[in-house]
């Protein structure tokens, strides 16, 4: 559940609520964990380990009690990895029972899902989730007559999200896809631009490797940091690997095109 890290500071201004990863060394990492009030944009290509990172904190998120709002637009999300990364399997049927899931099949269903948000009772609701933001909008815009249009209601969405996670003081983690911009010196770019770019508080990239991942923080309100996390996918998330000892260098991860069976 998010707790505040600690007391008023000057000004009337508060430190951050943090809400946990999931992982005790990416809290570490992270400050405390995912910060709520915000969104927070995980993006990276196929097989990086988007989807499991978010799941995992919206399971430990429904084992505070609290309910988790997933917005599944890949159809990626399997009950038997929900039950894989719980920490007391005699808590399966209760956490199921917090994740709400919506699973919109087109643009136009993603949209009316963000406008039911008033529908809602916050109160019970720790978390959302989206996964991801970007699949179902791509597909819109390869068929769409009215790109300005579609590019509006996405940045109506986002919007939304913004507002929801101020207003009600929780965390909003989004995944994201990726495309190469070819002909640029600076790497894969985030599909939606800089509307997800603007519109997050926190960017964090996750790069493949040779059977690890890293993850890289892009942007943050508080924190600089100049390492990557490096980790593995394991049953129950992940697990920090020793970049020393794997011996893990910056060719690996932008060669490899390895996945593993949770390599979401």
């Amino acid at each position: 559940m998010a707790e505040e890290s600690g007391a008023a500071s000057i000004n009337g201004l508060k430190e951050a609520i943090k809400c946990s990863t999931g992982n005790q060394d990416l809290n570490y990492y992270m400050g405390g964990g995912y910060e709520a009030g915000i969104i927070t944009t995980i993006f990276g290509p196929s097989g990086s380990g988007k989807t499991n990172l978010a799941l995992l904190a919206a399971v430990r998120m429904a084992e505070t009690g609290k309910k988790v709002l997933i917005i599944d637009t890949e159809g990626g999300i399997a009950a038997e990895r929900i039950t894989q990364m719980l920490q007391n399997d005699l808590m399966k049927t209760e956490v199921l029972s917090r994740l709400l899931f919506f699973q919109p099949l087109s643009f136009k269903d993603q949209e009316m899902v963000f406008h039911r948000f008033s529908d809602i009772n916050w109160d019970e609701i720790g978390m959302v989730v989206v996964d991801s933001i970007s699949m179902l909008y791509r597909l819109e815009l390869g068929r769409a007559d009215a790109i300005f249009e579609t590019n509006n209601s996405l940045g109506r969405q986002i919007a939304s999200a913004v507002e929801l996670a101020r207003r009600r003081k929780i965390p909003v983690i989004m995944t994201n896809q990726v495309y190469s911009d070819f002909g640029k010196s600076d790497g894969v770019k985030m599909v939606g631009g800089d509307l997800l770019k603007y519109g997050s508080k926190c960017l964090i990239e996750l790069q493949k490797g040779e059977g690890v991942r890293a993850l890289l923080l892009r942007k943050h309100r508080s924190l600089m940091r100049e390492n990557e996390f490096v980790f593995k996918i394991v049953g129950k998330g992940i697990e920090k690997v020793d970049v020393g000892a794997s011996a893990v260098s910056e060719d690996a991860f932008a060669s490899s095109d390895a996945k593993d069976l949770f390599g979401l």
